[in-house]
């Protein structure tokens, strides 16, 4: 039997025309959800596509738009790195395609990881299990490429006899692929090799740090001033109270601390829980009476 004829993305070997031997055989696998216009509904989604579509593929991504809708593609297996599928396509036997992505390396995930950490909106989003929309922001603030940068990025094969790079099943694959970032945007992180458990982790043992006291570099200690010479301006409010400028909101993301920090232990995470609620809630409403009454 012939060994299967591998193609990567930075092949210049192609046919775009290449005529299938016999017509595809019907299959019942993955259709996508969108039958017609773009694929992808969520921002990650659609910037798969876009990234796609900057490599230059023109009609050999276009061409697996059909078999990505029309049932071709009988399985899709993600691990970290890998994408591994199925084909259905003029042969009896499907044809297997292979999607692997670099990883990134372990010094620019702990780049990113801090940049995620020096944000307090994406950590409390991701510690959530939420992906913030602007993730993208703080892996170039670290100088890291969260998507694939180049299709040198991509390496990918598939056994059917077309040099296309990516041919028809490939592009299929894509398009779904695309469309399971919109169930599990997780899955971004994945393929460049961490989990969503891994990334949740390091952002814990991050915040751990930052809050050890031990760790903190101690700023030296100013003289304070006798109790005799304050006794006087001691009820006075100090020029700081000018400084402060209050800003009153809903938080964007509820109990945030009960999620930076974990499950409280004995079973108490929905009494903390209310009575976060309720301090909120209570905070809120003494404010505004206490501005109404000073209106009046």
């Amino acid at each position: 039997m012939p060994r299967p004829r591998r193609k990567s993305s930075s092949s210049s070997r192609y046919n775009d025309s290449w005529p299938e031997r016999r017509p595809r055989i019907p299959a019942n696998g993955i259709k996508a959800k969108s039958q017609r216009g773009d694929f992808g509904e969520s921002w990650w989604a659609k910037r798969w596509i876009e990234m796609l579509e900057g490599f230059g593929y023109g009609t050999r991504l276009t061409r697996g738009r059909s078999y990505a809708r029309n049932g071709s593609v009988l399985n899709i297996d993600i691990t970290p790195g890998q994408v591994s599928a199925r084909v259905q396509g003029s042969q009896r036997t499907p044809y297997k395609v292979s999607i692997a992505i670099i990883p990134l390396s372990n010094a620019q995930w702990g780049k990113a990881i801090d940049a995620m950490a020096e944000q307090a909106i994406f950590a409390a989003k991701l510690l959530a299990g939420e992906m913030p929309h602007e993730i993208e922001e703080a892996f170039a603030a670290a100088h890291v490429a969260l998507f694939p940068a180049r299709s040198g990025d991509l390496v990918t094969s598939c056994t059917c006899p077309d040099f296309a790079n990516p041919c028809k099943h490939i592009a299929a694959v894509y398009f779904l692929l695309g469309e399971r970032f919109d169930d599990d945007p997780f899955l971004i992180f994945a393929l460049r090799g961490r989990s969503k458990d891994q990334i949740i982790a390091a952002l814990r043992a991050r915040r751990a740090e930052a809050a050890d006291p031990v760790s903190a570099p101690i700023a030296p200690a100013e003289p304070v001033p006798a109790l005799a010479d304050q006794l006087g301006s001691f009820d006075e409010p100090g020029p700081e109270l000018a400084e402060l400028t209050p800003h009153i909101a809903i938080p964007e993301v509820e109990t945030a601390l009960l999620l930076r920090y974990g499950p409280p232990p004995a079973d108490s995470e929905l009494a903390l829980r209310n009575i976060y609620r309720a301090l909120s809630r209570a905070a809120i409403e003494r404010i505004f009476r206490e501005e109404e009454e000073e209106e009046l």
